[in-house]
């Protein structure tokens, strides 16, 4: 889902490697550095700079957990940390994020906890006391989630993967650098772009009319248009736009006044992901080209089929090799990026996914509102046959069978 745009995040864009000087003129007091046990190089360099003699807390990036949570929240109390910065993925960030406002407001995490049964969303209270948060400084080194500007946060509980929301959830800072993401396996980049044109192309499929349509159109080809490049080169500056356009995607104009639930492809593959503890985008990839097909054939729960083809005609202005379906279309544009689904779906996983995502997101709920279980198994009875594309003529893409 998307939440409200609040643009209180200060968003500061770097040259390779400038973070670790930079810093120092946004943190408050005492600073400590959450980070990703994987980034050696890069929590050194930070330590070495404007952050020397900070307390340093090494977290996997694993998908946050309540444990977690309390350890991020431990670091902070033991520390006495007024400003707490994350350098990571979206998971470290997310813990980092959690974790300032459940130490400012304990009463936050007890309320979680409490309704984490009621619904795959949980929309926290205003906080009591928002001056007592740390100030969070996020510096993502992927590309895809934009937690580093966004209101929600991503949690796993004992009943399942919920979805934060808090105002207080965005980050007081963002600092993109583009050293942070010179490491990051290129097929992941390519899938941060999925992810971030998905989250516009979705919601405005999910959406009616706005007059930012055109804000949304421009921002897909662009987003388009860099994965294409990245497949001619990839250099840094190349990544730290991809990153830019990412965060754009929670904080432009894009999404404004839209359907914050629009985007219904995200709620199967959350459980989807769950379920089977693949990562989100295997997931989102295995289910989004069904979804799209369905939308297609006027299945109007999962999307508006007017507004999905025009959206599929500005992709393919963009890149005419797509093929102009857009079902067919988009499964060809992630099989360009090299990006694949699950390699099976059982039936028990079908069946636990249908149940978790109508339990979690549908009923009454407004999430999966009018999509009954009936239509998530047809889903996901069509990813289980993945997509059979093969290289066409003239290096194109086309399907080479029926979807299972």
């Amino acid at each position: 889902m998307i939440a409200d745009h609040m643009w209180r995040t200060r968003c500061v864009i770097l040259d390779d490697g400038t973070a670790a000087k930079y810093i120092g003129g946004l943190t408050r007091g005492r600073t400590g550095l959450v980070v990703d046990s994987r980034l050696e190089a890069h929590r050194d360099r930070m330590l070495a700079g404007n952050l020397n003699g900070a307390p340093v807390l090494e977290l996997h990036a694993t998908p946050v957990t309540v444990e977690s949570v309390r350890t991020v929240g431990s670091f902070i109390r033991e520390n006495g940390l007024q400003t707490v910065a994350g350098l990571g993925g979206g998971s470290v960030l997310d813990a980092v994020k959690l974790a300032a406002l459940f130490t400012a407001d304990p009463s936050l995490a007890i309320f979680a906890e409490r309704h984490a049964k009621r619904s795959g969303l949980l929309v926290l209270p205003p906080v009591t006391n928002p001056k007592e948060r740390p100030k969070t400084i996020l510096m993502p080194s992927t590309v895809g989630t934009g937690a580093e500007v966004s209101a929600v946060a991503c949690l796993d509980t004992a009943v399942g993967r919920r979805l934060i929301v808090s105002r207080h959830l965005t980050g007081d800072a963002a600092l993109l650098d583009a050293g942070h993401f010179a490491t990051l396996p290129k097929q992941l980049v390519y899938e941060g772009l999925l992810e971030a044109f998905l989250r516009v192309a979705g919601t405005m499929i999910g959406s009616h009319h706005s007059i930012f349509d055109d804000d949304g159109h421009v921002l897909i080809q662009r987003i388009v248009k860099l994965g294409q490049e990245l497949s001619r080169k990839d250099y840094p500056e190349l990544r730290l736009t991809a990153a830019r356009l990412s965060m754009e995607t929670h904080t432009g104009w894009a999404l404004m006044g839209r359907n914050p639930y629009g985007a219904k492809h995200w709620y199967v593959a959350n459980e989807l992901a769950y379920v089977t503890g693949a990562r989100k985008m295997t997931a989102t990839s295995s289910v989004i080209g069904p979804i799209w097909t369905e939308i297609g054939q006027g299945a109007a729960g999962w999307g508006d089929s007017t507004r999905l083809k025009h959206l599929w005609n500005m992709v393919t202005a963009t890149e005419p090799s797509l093929d102009p379906d857009p079902g067919r279309g988009i499964d060809e544009l992630m099989w360009q990026w090299g990006i694949t689904g699950l390699p099976s779906i059982t039936e028990e996983t079908l069946v636990r996914t249908t149940d978790a995502s109508i339990r979690n997101w549908g009923g009454g709920l407004p999430m999966l509102r009018g999509i009954d279980a009936a239509q998530i198994q047809h889903v996901l009875n069509a990813a289980a046959g993945g997509p059979h594309i093969l290289p066409g003529p003239a290096g194109n893409l086309r399907e080479a069978g029926e979807r299972g």
